[in-house]
């Protein structure tokens, strides 16, 4: 009688150690689903977050006053054409309701007013207590100034001369930049103060604070979805004739990004103001950014950007890189 060939056993103690090698080599290669943040930061990472960090709440803020700047052009111009019709006609209106308003450097938008007197909604101000419904068009608020489209619910809280007090509410606001378009959704409150000197120059600074502004970049040939959380920026800008030359932001928020790539989170805070070119590309500042286990500062100054991270945010710099800003271009969205 033949007898059953057994296969030799290893002993327990070689297969405990095989299943901790793997489970040590799994963990190691990210399977065992570890935390990025406890991760090594490494530098294109470093710069990648470096760039949207300097970039990304830059082109909020722009399109947030570029959109609401677009929005008081059309409410003036549609003033204007009312005054002439009244005169025209000799017939007094008292509502303004989904009208079609050219904008003042091309493109249209739709117009609705609700609040304030048949007096204010015609003088062609942002009067306190008026709401305003926009849908915008390929819309310019003056010729050279950048292309606005989707859907801006703007209420008044507060209007005095020079200054202006609102909410914003952005459904699919798309607002067209050099190295593409951004898009908003969700509401801020915004506060703003301008003066404009005879040769059309306009010195402009806005505060606005927002607890989720939802932003969609297109640059590149990519698409990169964002939250702006817990939002808080100061921006400066200089335009003429309604067109940007110059700005700078101040502030903090934290920035969400779902990328091909990955998801991340970290706070950003700028260190005094950051400055930008009429293009959005930054020509000098210094931020701050952390991540849980890492700390990133990022500085710019004559073209260049330097990228430092300390990994532990034990105060030791464990690798800088420095890149061209245009490379924080490139790498934004």
């Amino acid at each position: 009688m033949s007898r059953p060939i057994r296969t030799p056993r290893a002993p327990l103690t070689l297969l405990s150690a095989a299943l901790l090698a793997a489970l040590s080599t799994l963990a190691a290669c990210g399977g065992g689903g570890s935390d990025a943040a406890d991760e090594v930061l490494d530098a294109d990472t470093a710069t990648s977050y470096g760039a949207n960090a300097a970039l990304l709440s830059g082109d909020a803020a722009t399109a947030l006053d570029t959109s609401v700047l677009a929005a008081q052009s059309v409410v003036a111009t549609q003033a204007t054409v009312a005054a002439a019709h009244e005169a025209a006609q000799r017939v007094s209106a008292s509502a303004v309701t989904n009208l079609t308003v050219d904008c003042a450097g091309g493109g249209t938008a739709l117009l609705t007013i609700a609040g304030g007197s048949a007096g204010s909604v015609l003088n062609g101000q942002l009067d306190t207590g008026e709401v305003y419904t926009l849908a915008f068009m390929d819309c310019r608020g003056a010729a050279g100034a950048a292309v606005v489209n989707g859907a801006l619910e703007l209420t008044v809280l507060e209007a005095t001369a020079g200054t202006l007090s609102v909410t914003t509410e952005a459904t699919g606001l798309s607002v067209a930049l050099p190295r593409g378009s951004a898009s908003l959704n969700g509401i801020t409150t915004r506060s703003v103060s301008s003066t404009t000197d005879g040769n059309g120059t306009t010195q402009l600074t806005s505060h606005f604070t927002s607890p989720s502004l939802a932003l969609t970049t297109h640059y590149n040939g990519r698409t990169g979805n964002f939250t702006l959380s817990a939002a808080d920026i100061t921006r400066q800008a200089t335009l003429v004739n309604g067109v940007l030359q110059a700005s700078s932001i101040n502030g903090t928020h934290t920035l969400s990004a779902t990328l091909p790539s990955g998801s991340s989170s970290y706070t950003v805070a700028t260190q005094g103001s950051a400055t930008y070119d009429a293009a959005g590309l930054p020509t000098g500042g210094a931020w701050t950014i952390t991540l849980p286990r890492v700390a990133v500062g990022l500085s710019i100054a004559d073209a260049l950007a330097t990228i430092t991270v300390d990994q532990g945010k034990d105060g030791t710099i464990d690798r800088r890189v420095t890149v061209p800003v245009s490379r924080l271009a490139s790498d934004a969205g």
